[in-house]
């Protein structure tokens, strides 16, 4: 549970920039979903590269913080299994 958000915080915030996309909306239709860039720019956010997130994706500013808040719950209710 640790790991991933250090790999995150530790890798470039261009990391996942390149590439082809996975999307299944945009390889089979050629269009957008609304999630599409959500990787990109929450890398970005979490490297404080505010401008590049909003580029890639908007709902990153909203989604970011709900995930940050699940993952912390999660981790809070763990921690507290474990000790």
């Amino acid at each position: 549970m640790i790991a991933l958000p250090v790999w995150l915080l530790l890798s470039p915030a261009n990391y996942f920039d390149a590439g082809e996309s996975i999307c299944p909306s945009k390889v089979f239709f050629g269009k957008e979903c609304p999630g599409c860039g959500m990787t990109r720019a929450t890398q970005h956010m979490i490297h404080f590269d505010f401008n590049e997130a909003w580029n890639f994706n908007k709902l990153s500013f909203f989604i970011l913080p709900v995930l940050g808040f699940l993952y912390a719950r999660i981790f809070y209710k763990f921690l507290k299994r474990v000790t």
